[in-house]
Order: structure tokens, then C-alpha cells, then sequence
């Protein structure tokens, strides 16, 4: 049976991961929101706006894939001392 202590630590945790979520969302919401005011007051064309992204996207992949490729390098390095 658990005691006061453990659910109040139990709904600290999922009041802590509800806040999360919620500072994400609007974090990204934000975000959408700057990028539409920027092409809507600057007008900037949103041909640039879609290759400026694909790059982003490009190199968000290029620093997951060389992360990985370092972890795995660095897991086999170290099961090879064994």
C-alpha cells in the first residue's frame, strides 16, 4: 500500500512531465509562430525558407548519424579490451 509520501512524489513526477511536455509545445509553437511573422513582415519567400529547412534537416541527420557511428565506435572499443 503506498504511504503520502510516495504519491505525492509519484504526482510530482507526472505534474513535472506533464510541464514538460506543455514548455515543449509551446516552446515549438513559438517557434511557428516567429517563422510566420518573419515571411509575413520581411517578406521573405518561402522557396528560401523551405531550402534553409532541408539544409537544417540535412545537417541535424549528419550530426545523428556521426554521433551514432561515434557511440557505436567507442561501444566496440570497449568491449574489445575485454
Amino acid at each position: 500500500m503506498p504511504t503520502n509520501c510516495s504519491l505525492f512524489v509519484t504526482n510530482a513526477v507526472d505534474l513535472m512531465a506533464k510541464k514538460s511536455r506543455r514548455s515543449f509545445i509551446t516552446s515549438v509553437l513559438a517557434c511557428v509562430a516567429f517563422v510566420i511573422a518573419a515571411v509575413w513582415s520581411w517578406d521573405l519567400p518561402i522557396e528560401d525558407i523551405a531550402s534553409y529547412a532541408a539544409v537544417l534537416l540535412i545537417l541535424l541527420l549528419v550530426i545523428i548519424v556521426a554521433a551514432l557511428g561515434f557511440g557505436a565506435l567507442l561501444n566496440w572499443l570497449r568491449r574489445r579490451k575485454k
